[in-house]
């Protein structure tokens, strides 16, 4: 969806962007230069770089285009270099480190010596347990970053569901007063196309709601325990795997879908809430009896995140629907562990799948799904993302 405040009737608000002020002049056979500048270094920048890499040829020959990395930022190390440098040479400088090898830079200074063209934001949205509904509103440090780079005139591409899901109308406000674009195709399903779905392949087409398998992890474990696995048991399998992370508080507690419910919910449906406006449940809190007695009945219990409009009707208020007046009322947003039928579209989507049952005006239900939801395809959507912003300038 572009970026900026939805109108009072809804309508998507349309942000230009414009590449005119890059460094090269490109002619017919000179590819434009774009340089990124990449906050955050960890494995899905890399997998990026991997793909800038591999695409060079493609992205000069099909598409004019010749993409440098003229900053990498990490908590722990910088690497910058204002004339930029390729991917593969990006990669190359860090190697093995952990870390890009140059000292530790705050963000807004390697942003303002980076002088790219666009912020490409890959840090991870942090651990969300202490935040509560109704306490200080939380910002997460990426909103920040891309306020920053809008104030330096750069686009921003971003897999990091904080600003979109936490700030959206701070950050899609400062966009259009900047006149610059953001594109998030990665935050919600990794590589999967569910913005870019609403926005070019479903014209006129309204979200009414949806519902959502969004974590992979909690899909891991949930079949583990299906074959009678501890939740302790399974979470400890789905981390040697490596699909969890050391940390899995986020995904097991509900807050890494909250978070891509609200993402989803706040750019297709302007529904201004964030994951903590989002019901959810802990699937540590989820019985495992409730899982393996679903499985021998015949369904599957999955983590479901559902997100629809309240109408005047009560008796619609309560549960997910189009109901009498599906453009207008409070979006509500819940997460909970759901025993579906087989027969149900999401009922399938197990292990590192993901999935969302789209409810529109026009078009009816939509369901997308993603096979693997794996760095690669997260990299891919972040790839796509930087695409479009220069194919469309």
């Amino acid at each position: 969806m572009t970026a900026g405040p939805a109108t009072p009737d809804a309508a998507p608000r349309d942000v230009s962007i414009s590449f005119a002020e890059f460094d090269d002049d490109p002619t017919p056979n000179e590819p434009r230069t774009v340089r990124l500048c990449l906050l955050g270094f960890g494995s899905v920048a890399r997998a990026l770089c991997e793909l800038l890499a591999a695409q060079e040829r493609v992205l000069a020959e099909r598409h004019g285009l010749r993409v440098l990395i003229s900053a990498a930022g990490t908590r722990h190390g910088s690497l910058l270099d204002p004339a930029g440098m390729t991917p593969a040479a990006a990669l190359a400088a860090v190697g093995d480190r952990p870390a890009p090898p140059q000292a530790a830079r705050p963000a807004p200074e390697l942003l303002a010596a980076s002088g790219a063209d666009v912020l490409v934001e890959l840090t991870v949205m942090g651990d969300l347990s202490g935040v509560a509904a109704g306490a200080t509103p939380y910002v997460p440090a990426a909103t920040g970053h891309v306020l920053e780079a809008f104030r330096l005139g750069m686009d921003v591409v971003t897999a990091n569901k904080g600003p979109i899901a936490w700030t959206w109308p701070d950050v899609s406000t400062a966009a259009a007063a900047a006149g610059r674009r953001i594109r998030f195709e990665s935050t919600v399903m990794d590589g999967l196309p569910v913005f870019s779905l609403l926005e070019y392949t479903l014209p006129d087409c309204r979200l009414l709601g949806f519902e959502a398998v969004f974590n992979a992890t909690t899909n891991f474990i949930i079949d583990a325990m299906g074959t009678g696995r501890r939740y302790e048991d399974a979470l400890a399998q789905v981390q040697a795997e490596g699909y969890a992370e050391a940390d899995p508080s986020n995904d097991v507690d509900g807050w890494d879908a909250a978070s891509k419910a609200a993402a989803l919910a706040n750019v297709a449906m302007d529904a201004g809430i964030t994951p903590a406006d989002v019901e959810h449940e802990s699937l540590a809190d989820v019985p495992l009896e409730r899982i393996v007695a679903a499985r021998e009945s015949g369904r599957r219990l999955r983590l479901v995140s559902s997100v629809w409009r309240e109408t005047a009707e009560p008796g619609d208020a309560s549960s997910p629907g189009r109901g009498a007046a599906p453009f207008t009322g409070r979006v509500r947003a819940r997460l909970r562990a759901e025993e579906l039928d087989i027969e149900h579209p999401l009922a399938s989507i197990s292990g590192e799948s993901l999935g969302a049952l789209l409810h529109t005006d026009l078009m009816a239900d939509v369901l997308v799904s993603e096979r693997h939801a794996l760095v690669p395809q997260t990299a891919y959507g972040v790839y796509a993302d930087l695409l479009h912003l220069c194919r469309t300038s």
